[in-house]
């Protein structure tokens, strides 16, 4: 369990970090043209063993930022349609303002029309000044998962898939009670904002791969060089895939921006998670 209140130090920084980032927010979105880097996005892609999900896919989003609809999000639409999922992920940080919410939504319920969303919250949506209850209220309003410290299962033919939905791990808000035992035929994926949870489960949790965001890969890379700057709770990890005794953890560069509307050398990223009867390519970077 994570569920400890942040020390006040900590507490500090992310409100303080919020507060002094929002004007920039504000103001950038009165000029939604004024964006470096955003427009052209990656998509990754990974395999995971497990027969009874084989031929199944879905796609894992993060960081959206959606405080004003953009062209852009049309594109990232299309291109998640072409990618045909059979589920959406959606790990947090979805808007910054409450201004967004009908953008955000109007957003999800595109991608509701081509799979079920299931979604997580982030630090930002903490701070935004939208009560958790409206969140949940206008999840269920458009029909999609929004999960808080649940999980959800979806039966697949003779197996099962389940989704466990973290509230945000950097905001120690995360429950790991809420993760279901192993059982036979089950893929478990668990879906939280921070990566930090990688460094709170254990050997009895019962998890088969984490997909989180948070970090924006840096957002601003010198090719070959590490980020200078990561918030807290990504302990080091800025993208990509980790792997620990066995652990599979993915880290979603994500689809927005924060403090400025620029990414350097660290576009946008969609992940599609592929399941197959056979063994995965040996694409894991060690932890």
């Amino acid at each position: 369990m994570t569920r400890h209140p942040l020390r006040w130090h900590q507490r500090a920084r992310f409100i303080l970090a919020h507060r002094l980032t929002l004007p920039l927010h504000r103001l950038f979105n009165l000029f939604p043209h004024y964006e470096v880097g955003l427009s052209s996005v990656d998509i990754s892609r990974i395999e995971c063993r497990h027969a009874p999900l084989a031929g199944r896919r879905a796609v894992q989003i993060s960081d959206l930022h959606l405080d004003r609809y953009q062209s852009r999000h049309d594109a990232v639409v299309r291109a998640i349609a072409g990618l045909q999922p059979d589920w959406i992920f959606v790990t947090g940080d979805l808007l910054n303002v409450p201004d967004g919410l009908p953008h955000l939504f109007r957003f999800l319920s595109t991608l509701r029309s081509m799979a079920p969303v299931y979604l997580t919250l982030g630090n930002h949506d903490h701070y935004s000044g939208i009560p958790v209850d409206r969140f949940s209220e206008m999840a269920d309003r458009h029909k999609l998962t929004l999960l808080i410290n649940q999980v959800a299962f979806v039966a697949v033919g003779s197996g099962e898939l389940g989704i466990v939905g973290l509230d945000d791990p950097s905001l120690h808000r995360a429950d790991l009670r809420c993760i279901p035992p192993r059982v036979p035929g089950r893929f478990t994926v668990l879906l939280a904002h921070a990566p930090n949870v990688f460094d709170h489960l254990h050997e009895t949790h019962a998890v088969d791969l984490m997909l989180c965001g948070h970090s924006h890969g840096g957002q601003w890379r010198i090719p070959r060089i590490r980020p200078f700057w990561l918030p807290y709770g990504c302990s080091g990890r800025a993208g990509g895939h980790y792997d620990r005794a066995g652990r599979r953890l993915y880290v979603n560069r994500g689809l927005g921006w924060s403090i400025l509307p620029i990414r350097w050398s660290c576009p946008p990223e969609v992940l599609v998670i592929d399941w197959t009867d056979s063994a995965p390519p040996d694409n894991r970077a060690p932890e």
